[in-house]
């Protein structure tokens, strides 16, 4: 019986060290081809990139069902805006996301669209 709960808690622990990787770890294409218009620094919003970005490098583990979601919920912009610690781990002490799954093409547009007062 020991044995059992050895292997079910290490299949657990390895499971809760994985589980936010895959999903960040795919490039965020900030432009669909039927955009005719790229986001760029100037024209960088929550609706044409922001949004997308956290959706996909955050929801996994922030999200309402994901396993830190008490630690810091993304639940759309205004989960963004009121908490300074989003900006900080990710752009300041690039903490987050774990792995380091954001591009630096990412991390560029994320700052400009802080540094324009995050329009939506």
């Amino acid at each position: 019986m020991k044995k059992q709960n050895v292997i079910f808690s290490l299949a657990a622990i390895t499971a809760l060290l994985f589980a936010c990787s895959k999903k960040q770890a795919e490039e965020l294409k900030p432009a669909t081809p039927t955009d005719p218009t790229p986001v760029t620094t100037a024209n960088v919003t929550y609706s044409n990139f922001a949004g997308a970005l956290f959706q996909t490098k955050c929801s996994s583990c922030h999200g309402s069902n994901g396993a830190i979601a008490s630690v810091w919920l993304f639940n759309g912009i205004a989960s963004i805006k009121n908490d300074a610690r989003v900006v900080n781990a990710v752009l300041v002490t690039k903490t987050m996301p774990k792995g380091g799954t954001i591009t630096a093409s990412e991390r560029a547009l994320l700052q400009a669209w802080v540094d324009k007062g995050m329009p939506e």
